[in-house]
């Protein structure tokens, strides 16, 4: 080794982010009401959640690098995203400019249900990784793999080392999380998070898993829980972490904050930390997930009093 601090690397796709909060949702050729925005509009997206809360938590632990791999196009708003991942402390050696359109996403919240998501992927994403992509994967020890497009992350699993440590974050996107790569990625994955949302995938993810494969479910306001995988193919409850109140805020990109700070604390701890399974080892897991939500709360709290007066949740129109 050349003495250098481990390189944790965040892949999966840019996003310049729209949230709306919206009345309930009345469906289909019916309005329905705008009720606030974002105070941060728009917002940098995508893996720049995860790489702006990793750095963050790097920093402190002063023992990882951090840095993106994503794809953006040549327009103002891919250089914005550059920049902002950059200000947030990673490194943007692995994001390939493509094309002449950044990805966008509208994220709709209708009061009293969950999200909608609406991802425009831009005209960036043609081919698998670069080269430059590929040197940068092989020389990760810790990577974190989110929603990207398919033939992409197929290229990077290949790519990454037999002993890096994968943290993967599921997202649900059919368009590039097909079932069989979902149980590849499970297969590969030390460690999964996903929200209460998405856990219908969660039988086939422990069917798909090595034993003592690490699932940590968030919650929300309510928490989040450590599962762990079984040597019969499912996955027993380890432990429950609760969340530190936030209210009247837009919690976009809170999820991804929880894993980028999760997955820091992992790349920064002992190798073998991941090595040993079984309920008896489960409380530094449990510490690492209290620490993370720690930092989410920490994050929306910042956001809290950053917005306006006006901002309930989102900013009033």
């Amino acid at each position: 080794m050349n003495g250098r601090a481990p390189l944790l690397l965040v892949a999966g796709y840019a996003s310049v982010d729209f949230a709306l909060q919206l009345a309930p949702f009345q469906g289909a050729d019916a309005t329905t009401t705008v009720l606030g925005r974002a105070d941060e509009w728009p917002r940098h997206g995508g893996v720049a959640h995860v790489t702006r809360a990793a750095a963050a938590s790097a920093a402190e632990l002063a023992a990882v690098r951090v840095a993106a791999l994503s794809w953006v196009g040549s327009d103002p708003e891919g250089a914005a995203w550059i920049d902002a991942v950059e200000r947030g402390g990673a490194e943007t050696r692995g994001v390939a400019v493509r094309g002449e359109r950044s990805p966008n996403s509208f994220l709709l919240y209708p009061e009293g249900e969950g999200t909608i998501c609406l991802f425009d992927p831009g005209d960036c994403h043609d081919g698998g990784l670069t080269e430059a992509q590929r040197a940068l994967a092989a020389e990760a020890a810790l990577v974190v793999l989110t929603i990207g497009p398919e033939r992409a992350t197929r290229d990077l699993l290949s790519a990454i080392r037999p002993d890096a440590v994968v943290c993967w974050i599921l997202k649900q996107d059919p368009a590039s999380l097909t079932g069989e790569l979902l149980a590849t990625l499970a297969a590969r994955a030390d460690v999964i998070t996903l929200s209460a949302g998405e856990c219908a995938a969660l039988d086939g993810i422990a069917a798909a898993g090595r034993p003592g494969t690490d699932i940590v479910v968030t919650h929300g306001a309510r928490g989040a829980e450590l599962r762990r995988v079984t040597a019969d193919g499912a996955s027993e409850h380890l432990g429950d972490v609760p969340a530190q109140p936030v209210t009247g805020v837009d919690t976009t990109g809170a999820g991804d904050t929880f894993s980028g700070t999760l997955a820091a604390r992992l790349a920064a701890g002992p190798a073998e930390a991941l090595g040993s399974r079984g309920a008896a080892d489960a409380a530094p897991m449990l510490e690492h997930i209290a620490a993370a939500s720690a930092a989410t709360a920490q994050m929306l709290s910042a956001r809290s009093a950053d917005a306006t007066p006006t901002t309930t949740r989102m900013r009033k129109q």
